[in-house]
């Protein structure tokens, strides 16, 4: 298929720009304001498949939806009806720059532009995970750096030619139960295994590849197809610091912690990996606490894959002898241990004091009555507490604190981004969650406040703003 010289609506295809997996882009310009876009163009295979072109439009409609700078702008798509069949399109902005695989390929990044890409790449894909969007196909290639407003790294996350829909619309089937789909060097454990079991934290893993190349330089694990992926599955990783000894400690810490195999030891989300990027120091020492804790109490946090000496050949996991997964021991979170349970609040609580449940003012005891015993906690209230507070759910408050202060946010949706679990006693239904600053300006310490649309309940906690 050669579309040079073929018109897409008000633009002429002038040159093939290059080839994926699923598509060729050619580079095409407006007839009268010559204006320069990129348009892709599904192959022949995937152009025949009525699911294969049902999940393009999806995903390509999904993406632009995003409406966030650090990803690819999507302008159009539709079919271009042509003599040799019908062909499905998108239309994207055109960038001018380079790839990072590419600028990989020139020289090192210093650890300021590391943490540059980094950023820009997670806040991208947490904008990407809050639509239910994974997009499972993280890699060099498909971060392209452009020089934008005076920053010559300036990220656009490209190509969600293979993202995963989380919710996929209707007609639109999910992917097929053993099909492998991805880039090998830089899938995740559960991609590998083919079986459909992907979330965000897959991208996590991705991402921790991408870092674990842009330090040493090398692969996690190099080699053949077959070799990859029985890495990402069985093997452990090599520290960067063994392959690069000028690697800070802190950023192998992090490096390692997104590259655990088991998807619930890794960070829970991309925004507990740009907050880390923000204190690596206090990261890495967080992290390496909580892996000696686990050690001490005989929880290594990684769960054994049992499978037979052939089970993986060639481009993945044999479909005769599958792999088993056998949990060996729960996982738990690279954080501090639980505090104790908290006691009763007491009427007028210290603002200096540490977190508590606010108590509504119509329940307090008159002064009148003071041998009354302080009201018993609110159930409900509690468990907005224990949202904020417990190491298991650091992730969530994490991600209400990148959000403006006094915007409300639902708190279904701040789960699922965060990747926490509700408490549970913890209000159904409309429950919306913001914060504010402290009322004496105490910079250490914010005011969260839960207001339920259903009947009108509502509570203020006060707690630290801590990273995790």
């Amino acid at each position: 298929m050669n579309l040079v010289g073929q018109r897409i609506g008000s633009y002429v295809v002038e040159r093939e720009l290059g080839a994926g997996g699923t598509g060729t882009v050619y580079l095409c310009k407006h007839t009268l304001i010559e204006r320069d876009v990129a348009v892709k163009v599904l192959h022949d295979d995937q152009a025949r498949d009525p699911d294969q072109v049902a999940r393009f439009f999806q995903e390509a409609k999904s993406a632009a939806e995003i409406g966030h700078p650090n990803i690819i702008v999507i302008i159009d798509f539709g079919t271009l009806h042509l003599e040799s069949g019908d062909r499905a399109y998108l239309m994207m902005e055109s960038l001018d720059g380079k790839s990072l695989d590419k600028r990989l390929r020139e020289g090192g990044l210093r650890l300021e532009e590391i943490s540059h890409i980094l950023s820009q790449i997670c806040s991208a894909l947490t904008a990407s995970h809050a639509k239910g969007i994974i997009h499972r196909d993280l890699k060099p290639a498909n971060v392209y750096l452009c020089n934008r407003s005076f920053d010559p790294l300036f990220v656009k996350v490209l190509d969600f030619g293979i993202a995963k829909l989380t919710t996929p619309a209707p007609g639109v089937k999910k992917t097929q139960y053993g099909i492998v789909i991805g880039t090998p060097a830089y899938m995740s454990p559960e991609q590998c295994e083919g079986k459909g079991a992907i979330d965000h934290r897959s991208d996590i893993y991705s991402l921790g590849c991408m870092l674990y190349e842009m330090l040493t330089g090398t692969l996690p694990f190099p080699g053949e197809v077959g070799e990859m992926l029985r890495g990402h599955l069985y093997q452990d990783i090599e520290p960067p610091r063994q392959r690069n000894p000028s690697v800070p400690p802190e950023w192998e810490a992090l490096c390692m912690h997104m590259l655990q195999k088991e998807k619930s030891a890794r960070p829970q989300s991309m925004v507990e990996v740009a907050h880390a990027l923000e204190n690596l120091r206090g990261y890495a020492a967080a992290y390496e606490a909580a892996s000696a804790s686990r050690a001490a109490t005989g929880h290594s946090g990684k769960t054994a894959l049992l499978r037979s000496d052939d089970a993986v050949t060639g481009a993945g996991p044999a479909a005769s002898q599958p792999t088993l997964h056998v949990e060996l021991s729960s996982i738990v979170p690279p954080t501090a241990p639980p505090p104790a349970a908290p006691a009763a609040p007491e009427v007028v609580p210290s603002l200096s004091s540490g977190p508590f449940v606010a108590v509504p003012p119509s329940t307090w005891p008159q002064a009148s009555d003071q041998t009354t015993a302080p009201p018993a906690p609110d159930p409900a209230a509690a468990a907005c507490a224990a949202l904020l507070n417990e190491p298991r759910s650091v992730a969530f408050l994490a991600t209400l604190l990148v959000r403006p202060p006094g915007r409300w946010s639902a708190v279904a949706e701040l789960l699922q981004t965060s990747g926490c679990a509700a408490p549970a006693l913890l209000p159904r239904g409309a429950l919306f969650v913001t914060w504010l600053d402290h009322p004496y300006l105490d910079p250490s310490m914010c005011v969260v406040v839960f207001l339920s649309l259903r009947d009108g309940w509502s509570t203020s906690i006060l707690c630290a703003r801590q990273r995790w």
